[in-house]
């Protein structure tokens, strides 16, 4: 009995530890594009019609760099894009709705953004051949 006790508590143990430790690495991977670091503006670009801006923020920590790229507007700021280990970014608008950063094309207006940490799987059909930043991978 006490054997079986003990076979017991060991084996809750080790479910609690593997789900702390799934928890741990789903929280620190697959969190929202909307919970990044604020980080300093570096710079700003108005839509054509001046309704929209893009704003480009520089994040610097221990572990490196990354660009954030956000479109406010009047109802608020969402983020769009998000790139690690570079520190700088070109982007401009094609028209009201579509933004051009580092030459991918982000149509914000049917909720398009870019995450690296969203990976493509290579074995889609197309996914390399394709403008795939177009379009909406995750919610």
């Amino acid at each position: 009995m006490k054997k079986m006790c003990f076979s017991l508590i060991y084996l809750i143990t080790a479910v609690v530890v593997a789900f702390n430790v799934f928890m741990s690495i789903k929280t620190s991977i697959f969190f929202d594009i909307d919970d990044l670091p604020k980080g300093k503006e570096i710079y700003s670009v108005s839509s054509p019609d001046g309704s929209k801006n893009f704003n480009i923020y520089l994040i610097s920590n221990s572990l490196g760099t990354a660009v954030r790229g956000s479109v406010e507007d009047k109802k608020g700021s969402k983020n769009v894009f998000w790139q690690t280990d570079i520190e700088s970014v070109s982007a401009s608008w094609v028209d009201n709705n579509v933004v051009m950063i580092n030459n991918m094309s982000l149509d914000v207006s049917k909720g398009g953004f870019y995450d690296c940490r969203r990976g493509i799987s290579l074995f889609q059909e197309g996914a390399v051949d394709e403008d795939i930043v177009n379009t909406k991978q995750y919610e």
